[in-house]
């Protein structure tokens, strides 16, 4: 009995050990001094080891500071109090690389100010990959792997406007892989996108983006609610085509419409467009494998889909 008492004092003492309290007051790193849970990233710093595992946040990096993981991790509780892996908040000029980061609400967060750089990033088994929030602008979102997350891969949140997120794998998120809500002007370019139980990309409420030379696989290109103006050119789809749906707003029914697809390349899919209350929305070039039906249309919300377009791509010899 001694022994079994003995060796479960060993496991309780373990686990205290094991998740810590962070620092009660948040400290600054960088530089020579090495960084902890909780800190914050004041001058250029490259990791020499990993993080975690952290019951709060991870660290927050200041406005003009390069913080380079060099393929460490920040690991989180994955419970409460652990919100946020790496938060740029409020910053501009910032730049995140080579971090892997995973077990918080949010693995990467950019949160107002402009101009940061995440670059070559692994988000992973967090609720959100990388979250785009706050109204922060021209932000630039490259090379990163976002992928296994219990929610959404990346999202651009409302007036999140002019990012470019380009050359990004977003994979097996749960619910969708990118994610566009309420906000213009930004760029979604090369990026392979695949596998999830929802869409691939999902745009609500969001105009004059523009998508272009993207591959996805699995899940749908979903175009949802007063989303106009979005310019999508070149995109590879496979076993998912584009959707197009109304939405029922605070004021009423809206539906996407005025939006522009060419020299798309579908495959693998019964229907390579859905219209659903979708309206004025034009494609051309469109290639295909020969399997799917061009376009659907229906009403939806008291909204008749007129007016929508799908002209194929003359065949090559």
């Amino acid at each position: 009995m001694f022994f079994v008492k003995h060796w479960l004092f060993c496991v309780a003492l373990a686990s205290v050990f094991a998740l810590a309290p962070d620092r009660a007051i948040a400290t600054d790193c960088g530089g020579r001094v090495a960084c902890e849970c909780g800190d914050r990233v004041v001058q250029n710093t490259t990791l020499t080891q990993d993080i975690g595992v952290c019951r709060g946040n991870g660290l927050s990096v200041l406005s003009g500071v390069v913080l380079d993981c060099a393929g460490h991790t920040v690991t989180g509780s994955n419970l409460p109090g652990a919100w946020y892996g790496i938060d740029v908040n409020q910053v501009e000029g910032a730049e995140v690389r080579n971090c892997r980061v995973t077990l918080f609400r949010r693995g990467i967060r950019l949160r107002g100010g402009s101009g940061n750089l995440l670059s070559m990033n692994e988000s992973f088994t967090n609720r959100y990959g990388i979250d785009v929030a706050g109204a922060t602008t021209n932000n630039v979102l490259s090379g990163n792997h976002v992928h296994d997350n219990r929610d959404e891969g990346i999202h651009l949140g409302t007036d999140s406007n002019q990012n470019e997120v380009s050359g990004n794998e977003i994979s097996y998120n749960k619910h969708e892989n990118l994610y566009l809500l309420q906000n213009r002007g930004n760029l979604v370019a090369r990026n392979l996108i695949h596998h999830t139980d929802g869409a691939s990309i999902y745009v609500k409420h969001s105009s004059d983006n523009r998508f272009v030379g993207n591959e996805l696989r699995d899940g749908a290109l979903h175009v949802r609610g007063d989303s106009t103006g979005n310019v999508f050119k070149r995109n590879s789809l496979k076993g998912n085509g584009y959707l197009f749906d109304a939405y029922q707003a605070p004021t009423g029914w809206v539906g996407p419409h005025g939006n522009t697809m060419s020299d798309d390349l579908i495959r693998k899919t019964d229907v390579c467009f859905r219209f659903l209350g979708a309206y004025d929305n034009h494609a051309t070039g469109l290639v295909t494998d020969g399997r799917c039906t061009a376009m659907t249309e229906s009403a939806l919300g008291g909204i008749q889909a007129t007016g929508n377009t799908v002209d194929l791509a003359p065949p090559t010899n």
